[in-house]
């Protein structure tokens, strides 16, 4: 008899939704993310361009402990699980499936849009300030 080891996505979620419509449903929200983390982005590279052209030096946004903070910790979050992800890609018999690798992945992608959505609100409370 062949024994197989219990999925973790599978005792979680086994008994609710089928492994095949959690992949997709936590595809489509990689793929809305990813839009979120698009968006964001160029909100980021906008708003950093206005912000140098009115203000001198806006390097001084490193210094403020709380952002500088939290961004530290949403970054740990992306590689972190971005390394598990990766690890488990690297074992042959005890890999876990596809759903647990894109939950992970998902996790990732969380860390990298909560980043960016912190120095998109930075920036933007940067420029109410320099607007008054």
């Amino acid at each position: 008899m062949n024994k197989t080891v219990a999925i973790p996505m599978d005792r979680l979620l086994g008994s609710i939704i089928d492994d095949y419509t959690l992949y997709k449903i936590i595809e489509g929200i990689i793929a809305i993310l990813s839009l979120v983390m698009i968006y964001l982005g160029i909100q980021i590279a906008l708003s950093w361009k206005s912000i140098r052209k009115e203000r001198g030096n806006p390097d001084d946004l490193i210094g403020q402990r709380t952002s500088f903070f939290r961004s530290s910790i949403f970054i740990f979050i992306a590689g972190f699980f971005m390394v598990i992800h990766e690890f488990f890609e690297g074992l042959e018999k005890e890999a876990p499936d596809y759903t647990t690798y894109e939950f992970l992945e998902l996790i990732a992608l969380l860390g990298l849009v909560s980043f960016f959505y912190e120095w998109h609100r930075l920036l933007k409370n940067m420029k109410k300030n320099i607007e008054k």
